[in-house]
């Protein structure tokens, strides 16, 4: 019994480390009950302006185009555009994988590719450009009082020239090319030209950039109040044939001039295949084709410029989308060297791809900018918040469970071997026995000088309960036969 008294008080000592350990509470993100928690992220499915008789374009929308070919044009080279910032209430959010309508876009270099007869053609329509720019140039100078004097401080250029395409290269693939809604040709010299003479057209080199309709899948997510946005996947491919969507391509400028768009083309419209691993595969992607048509004219517009640079990257005439193109290929301000050619394809592979997301992001929130009601322009998340779960460890519970039972045996045990014994428990302490004694027992005893002695006459000892007439305990004294049953044995 004593053995077994010391093992279960020995495993108390360690029952408030056994209850920690038996229950946790853990604090993890889950779905929110609130119902005016949100978790939104815009999307594309349909591109339309038309009301079923003409286009219905908001105010300005046409600069917001422009500038956001801008944007995404003059954004570092080493910098990314950000996709379309999502609303999440609480800080914390999740998406399904969802497609939406998107801009791709990328370059090809048509000097590589060696098309005799295109870089022929090109060359013409690049030397005329270059007359026209410095003749008004120089027209503009002298308006100003300078006379030959600006060229004569300025002796030598870089030129840029950006010009349409006005019929595929075939450096994309077919179905890449049934989607472009703009294809143009930049013409650069890494070596400056001099004004004092005719233009060595040899040097000048010639790249491709095309812009093109797509399909894209996102993966969104806000952690800690941070939007990420990742492109999945990405697909180029119509549902079935239609007319060009590239308007130099088409026949949109004689309908556009004659006012017979909504006879030629009315409700004409493209298909594009839903991109891969997207969230609703069977979700449709539709393109206007006379919206998309009048959207690409105006990529054509700001597709088309001309600049000088001199020899430190400074712009000498010109500075609109020519600059920015100028500048990735060039080199920035106050440069006096050319990129190498690695770097100069780099630059304008993340230039193009920021132009393309720029625009894609303004395509994406067109029907929450032009509060449209497409309830498939939305898509909608799962808003997570911070909630208190508690975790039970079985094994430990069963052992705390164990010792209680085990402890319950030890006591019941123990009143039993008591009850038997026909003694109380104060009996085994021989100091509290003597404490209580009346003093005709303690002289019966013995002092405690020898404690051995006095160990021994305790244990043989008996003695009884000593109670007055009323029944109060009184104390105890020795034990006689044939005392009163007043008195309690012990």
């Amino acid at each position: 019994m004593a053995s077994f008294g010391a093992i279960l008080m020995m495993s108390g000592l360690f029952t408030s480390t056994l209850t920690q350990q038996a229950i946790e509470y853990h604090v993890q993100d889950a779905p929110s009950n609130n119902t005016r928690d949100t978790a939104t992220v815009d999307r594309a499915t349909i591109f339309s302006l038309y009301d079923g008789n003409d286009l219905t374009i908001a105010p300005f929308d046409t600069a917001r185009e422009q500038r956001a070919l801008f944007d995404g044009a003059f954004s570092a080279p080493t910098e990314i555009v950000p996709e379309v910032e999502p609303t999440c209430s609480s800080g914390r959010c999740t998406w399904p994988l969802y497609g939406s309508l998107a801009i791709c876009g990328d370059i090809a270099n048509i000097t590589a590719r060696g098309d005799v007869q295109l870089l022929e053609s090109l060359g013409n329509i690049t030397e005329k450009r270059l007359g026209v720019l410095f003749n008004t140039t120089l027209a503009t100078v002298q308006a100003f009082g300078f006379e030959s004097f600006f060229f004569q401080s300025v002796p030598v250029v870089f030129p840029v020239v950006v010009g349409l395409l006005d019929q595929p290269t075939n450096a994309f693939n077919k179905s890449v090319t049934d989607l472009m809604t703009s294809d143009a040709f930049i013409a650069y010299t890494d070596e400056p030209l001099n004004n004092s003479a005719a233009f060595d057209m040899s040097k000048i080199k010639y790249l491709e950039v095309a812009f093109w309709w797509c399909t894209k899948t996102y993966e969104t997510s806000v952690t800690a109040g941070e939007p990420k946005t990742v492109e999945v996947a990405t697909r180029s491919e119509l549902k079935e044939p239609t007319s060009s969507l590239n308007m130099p391509w088409s026949q949109f400028y004689q309908c556009y001039t004659a006012g017979t768009c909504n006879q030629t083309y009315g409700a004409q419209t493209a298909r594009l295949e839903p991109p891969h691993g997207a969230d609703g595969p069977d979700d449709d992607y539709v393109i206007h084709v006379w919206s998309e048509l009048t959207a690409s004219s105006l990529l054509a517009a700001t597709m088309f410029d001309s600049v000088f640079m001199d020899r430190t990257r400074g712009v000498v005439a010109g500075g609109g989308i020519a600059k920015a193109f100028g500048l990735s290929i060039l080199g920035i301000f106050m440069a006096t060297k050319s990129p190498p050619p690695d770097a100069q394809l780099s630059n304008m592979q993340n230039l193009v791809a920021n132009a393309a997301r720029s625009m894609t992001n303004l395509i994406r929130e067109g029907n929450t900018r032009l509060n449209r009601r497409d309830g498939s322009a939305i898509v909608t998340g799962t808003v997570l918040t911070p909630q208190t779960f508690v975790r039970i460890h079985w094994e430990w519970t069963a052992m705390l469970a164990s010792q209680l039972v085990l402890t319950t045996v030890f006591l019941t045990l123990t009143i039993v071997s008591t009850r038997r014994a026909q003694m109380q428990v104060i009996k085994c302490s021989s100091l509290a026995t003597l404490c209580a004694l009346d003093k005709k027992t303690r002289q019966h005893v013995g002092g405690i000088n020898d404690l051995d002695s006095l160990e021994q006459k305790a244990k043989l000892l008996g003695v009884q309960l000593h109670r007055n007439s009323a029944g109060v305990a009184l104390g105890l004294e020795m034990r006689r036969p044939g005392a009163s049953s007043a008195a309690e044995p012990s």
